[in-house]
């Protein structure tokens, strides 16, 4: 299952949000990505941009870790949610667009056993090292078939928070509009901030962050964060009125 998310600054927080195309819908942060990258903007357009995670569920055959040291237990024989950071999901994509696998690697019976393989580096992990698909097929017991229970991946992903509230959200990373989770409305703006100011700060925002000569992508980029705020301005305005 994949889990798309974007991170927002607001007021000095970073928080994390869902990308409506998980939901079928289209997603104002990424038509705010795009416009930064049509502008040559790489710095702001990856700020923006949807971060993808990768969910699986598995069953724990091998378990070399150290056993817990409250309740003295391993995952061994467990079945776990477990999320696949990018270098693992990249060797499971490999192996399938390969074809190196002879079987279904998921099947019960002929399917393959994964290993994962963590490789310390000087700074950060690796998992691309050692991180495959074993060789030989393996059956699983039909004991073992029979008592685990896989659960529902779905359960794991955000609920759709709604296109109001995301785009209330990125209005205020995009120009500093005061922003509470506890308002009931979704929204919290200073008393000043009418619709032509707010619209007007988040064009000088989007101007002043685009660090490239004038160009006719800075324009395009210009104008699209300009239709986009107008946009979400104009459906709180009908809602309210």
């Amino acid at each position: 299952v994949e889990k798309v998310m974007h991170n927002l600054e607001i007021n000095g927080d970073r928080k994390s949000v869902p990308c409506l195309s998980m939901y079928g819908e289209d997603c104002p942060v990424c038509a705010v990505s795009q416009a930064y990258y049509k502008a040559n903007d790489d710095k702001n357009g990856s700020k923006y941009w949807k971060k993808k995670q990768h969910l699986a569920q598995i069953l724990v055959v091998e378990d070399p870790l150290p056993a817990d040291e409250v309740s003295g237990e391993t995952h061994e024989g467990q079945v776990r949610f477990v999320q696949l950071g990018w270098q693992i999901f990249e060797v499971i994509k490999e192996a399938f667009e390969s074809g190196e696998l002879d079987e279904v690697p998921f099947a019960y019976e002929g399917g393959c056993n994964f290993i994962i393989k963590k490789t310390q580096g000087a700074k950060y992990a690796s998992y691309s090292v050692g991180t495959k698909f074993a060789r030989t097929s393996t059956d699983l017991d039909e004991d073992v078939i029979a008592t685990f229970e896989l659960g529902d991946i779905s359960d794991l992903l955000p609920k759709n928070p709604g296109r109001e509230k995301i785009e209330t959200m990125l209005e205020a990373a995009l120009t500093g509009a005061e922003y509470s989770d506890s308002d009931s409305s979704g929204e919290k703006e200073t008393e000043d901030k009418d619709e032509t100011k707010v619209v007007e700060k988040a064009t000088k925002v989007v101007k002043e962050t685009t660090v490239v000569e004038e160009t006719e992508a800075d324009s395009d980029v210009e104008d699209e964060a300009d239709d986009i705020l107008a946009q979400i301005r104009l459906r709180k305005k009908a809602k309210a009125g």
